[in-house]
């Protein structure tokens, strides 16, 4: 599970890299890559802590998407 995670991870970091000409596929390349990290934390804290450590990371999406798409907005009006 871990090793996959690294390999989705390791495909969305060079994505994004690739496409970093393009504001908005590196948005949502970041979008994608915080949830993929958001749930393998999720995985990991379910396992093995609590579940109240992975709340600032959530806390910490929201914000970055909602950022993410009021950018979004802005640049298609």
């Amino acid at each position: 599970m871990v090793s996959l995670n690294f390999l989705f991870f390791w495909f969305i970091f060079t994505m994004y890299f690739f496409n970093f000409f393009s504001f908005l596929n590196s948005l949502l390349i970041l979008e994608s890559l915080s949830l993929l990290i958001f749930f393998s934390l999720m995985f990991c804290f379910l396992n093995f802590f609590s579940l109240s450590m992975i709340m600032f990371y959530f806390v910490f999406i929201v914000c970055e998407s909602a950022l993410g798409l009021s950018v979004l907005v802005k640049i298609l009006k």
